[in-house]
């Protein structure tokens, strides 16, 4: 017997079978296992599925990249809007409410306002004043537990700090008998009516922006003014003003005073924040965070510096819409002279300082949890920060209230405020009469405050 090897390759590549075989009749015979060339049905429609299944996927995986690719814009512009809607508060990532806030800035707080406590409790001591210097010192104890602890709660801290700052200035500004004094007695405003005043600017409805009103006259002078913005509605250097309502009314006798040389100069004015009181224009001055006064008879300006005070579009009013250029704000009413604007260390909320207008300088400020921007504008009666909001075209709403004599707030109120057009630029009331005064987009408006 002849054993002959045979090596047949199968058809799986890489694989070979042996076999034995042996010479019959003058042949080489041998069996063959060729089960191995069966062809592989059974694999053949597993990968076959396998094949349609990805063909299904991947046009699923088609259909979702056309839809994406008609969204993409979309959720590209959403997001742009969204990115430049946010790009205005900024600051508060880079300067303030969420940065950690140092225990050194807390404690130069407490020492300034231990002075204040202890100069009020000296000018006119209360039972008020002693509470207050309790308070401190446990807001101190506090302090020196977070260095020894190295547990640190410092926003809440600086709240508290707030509020008994709120409450000392009070002491050291609110005389015994302010609730008994007049129509102030009543504290918070019942009612405000229709517009009783509805007339054109003198100088035109392009002038949209700018301010108007009746001079706070301790003399009881009743002169009407008109103070109207240039250069894309920021700056100005004129003043106008009537002798008499009557004039006012008429367009007539009417004298332009220059505040300033001309638009661009260091006095010139900044912003609709305007407001006379006795003669004298109070105004924000050409891109500073400084407050000018002007002098009708004497011709002179001075300046009073707000140093912390955003200016330049940082803390305008916006609400609805943003009106430039409000960063600084000014009132009267009887309790005397206001600034309003809004300061990083406050997070961009409503900072209100009483002004000495003899010496002009700030003699007290409160701090409020009022987002300035969060507003359309603001205004001062009987010592109370008032504020407004945008409903529609034609109102606005008196939402909230700070009062300087309790440093309590209010955010409940809902008074209506008719307008004729959408934009404020100035809102101040006026103890001579107590009347509200508006600068309604080149509109002027008055309207009655009841109590």
């Amino acid at each position: 017997m002849i054993l002959l090897v045979l090596l047949l390759t199968a058809t799986q590549a890489g694989h070979a079978q042996r076999v034995q075989g042996e010479e019959k009749d003058g042949s080489c015979v041998c069996e063959v296992n060729n089960t191995i060339w069966a062809f592989p049905t059974a694999k053949y429609e597993g990968v076959t599925q396998l094949l349609q299944g990805c063909e299904v996927s991947l046009q699923k995986l088609q259909t979702q990249v056309v839809m994406t690719n008609k969204e993409l814009p979309k959720m590209q512009a959403t997001l742009e809007n969204i990115t430049a809607r946010l790009q205005r508060f900024e600051y508060l990532n880079t300067h303030g409410l969420y940065n950690a806030l140092h225990l050194r800035q807390v404690s130069d707080e407490l020492q300034d306002l231990h002075q204040i406590i202890s100069q009020a409790d000296k000018d006119r001591p209360t039972a008020e004043t002693q509470k207050l210097r309790k308070e401190l010192q446990k807001v101190q104890k506090d302090v020196e537990k977070m260095y020894t602890d190295n547990v640190f709660n410092l926003e809440s801290v600086r709240e508290r700090l707030r509020f008994l700052n709120n409450r000392a200035q009070t002491c050291r500004t609110i005389p015994d008998d302010f609730r008994s004094k007049g129509y102030c007695s009543h504290r918070i405003m019942s009612n405000i009516s229709s517009p009783l005043i509805t007339k054109l600017s003198p100088f035109g409805k392009s002038y949209i922006s700018g301010a108007w009103g009746r001079d706070t006259s301790i003399e009881g002078n009743e002169r009407y003014w008109v103070q109207p913005l240039v250069n894309g509605h920021r700056f100005g250097n004129i003043i106008r003003y009537y002798p008499s309502f009557e004039d006012f009314m008429a367009g007539r006798n009417h004298q332009d005073e220059s505040i300033a040389p001309s638009n661009t100069h260091t006095d010139a004015v900044q912003g609709p924040g305007t407001i006379m009181y006795n003669g004298v224009v109070y105004y924000q001055c050409y891109t500073t965070a400084e407050l000018c006064s002007y002098n009708l008879k004497t011709k002179k300006n001075n300046r009073l510096k707000l140093p912390e005070a955003g200016v330049n579009n940082k803390f305008p009013y916006c609400y609805y819409t943003c009106r430039d250029w409000t960063d600084i704000d000014l009132a009267a009413d009887s309790e005397g002279l206001w600034v309003m604007y809004a300061t990083d260390s406050n997070h961009g909320n409503m900072v209100l300082s009483r002004v000495d207008r003899e010496g002009l300088n700030v003699t007290q400020t409160w701090k409020t949890r009022l987002f300035k921007r969060s507003v359309t504008n603001a205004f001062m009666v009987c010592g109370v920060l008032y504020a407004t909001r945008y409903v529609d075209q034609y109102k606005e709403e008196v939402f909230y209230a700070f009062d300087t004599a309790t440093g309590l707030e209010d955010n409940t109120l809902s008074l209506p405020l008719e307008k004729v057009s959408a934009g404020i630029a100035n809102l101040h009331y006026n103890p001579t009469d107590m009347k509200l005064y508006m600068y309604n987009d080149g509109y002027l408006l008055s309207f009655q405050v009841f109590f």
